[in-house]
């Protein structure tokens, strides 16, 4: 109980081997996780720090930007040139247009982790609403973030990456590529693979 700060009732079903400490433990640290990145949001971060970002957005563009603004469905932001000069003048964009992100000094790294799946690599129309994003359950997600295992995720325009997840938020995912992270809109998500881990205790 002092231990792992247990309650006595859930430490007395633990003892009886009711329930196991493992499942108990996981879940706690899921709760923990979806607290703390639960409203976590890139555009936010971005605005605020002021530092380039490489941009993956529907129609297969990759972009280089300097976020301006963020609002609850629109960013506004400045287009940048390869030598990271402004090249034209502030655009809005709808957050449901966007699949990527990441620091500018990561691209390399994205480039090389970034492939297309042959049989969907064309452009698709970005969703409505963000209701209607693929769905995964937050349980499934940490459990591989818990284990480390490694995932591939698809968009709806067949890029595909593969890495771990880092955290996991309300509509982004992080994912660690390359060891660089690599924010994925949830709203741009074909598909997402990954092993079975080891065990029980998320059931």
């Amino acid at each position: 109980m002092f231990r792992h700060h247990l309650d006595r009732s859930t430490a007395t079903q633990i003892v009886r081997g009711a329930i196991s400490i493992d499942k108990v433990l996981h879940g706690r640290r899921r709760r923990e996780h979806l607290a703390t990145h639960r409203n976590r949001c890139f555009f936010d971060k971005a605005a605020k720090d002021g530092r380039p970002r490489l941009m993956a957005m529907h129609g297969q563009q990759v972009r280089f930007v300097r976020i301006r603004s963020a609002r609850k469905y629109e960013v506004d932001f400045i287009p940048l040139g390869h030598d990271m000069k402004p090249s034209g003048t502030m655009e809005t964009a709808h957050k449901l247009e966007f699949k990527f992100g990441s620091h500018l000094e990561h691209a390399a790294k994205m480039h090389n982790a970034i492939q297309f799946c042959e049989s969907s690599a064309s452009t698709a129309d970005t969703i409505v609403k963000p209701q209607d994003r693929y769905c995964i359950s937050d349980r499934k997600l940490y459990g591989w973030l818990d284990a480390a295992s490694r995932i591939c995720v698809k968009t709806l325009e067949g890029d595909m990456v593969k890495g771990t997840v880092s955290w996991i938020g309300r509509w982004e995912i992080g994912l660690s590529v390359n060891d660089a992270e690599l924010v994925v809109f949830r709203h741009a998500l074909a598909n997402i693979q990954g092993f079975r881990w080891g065990s029980l205790k998320d059931d």
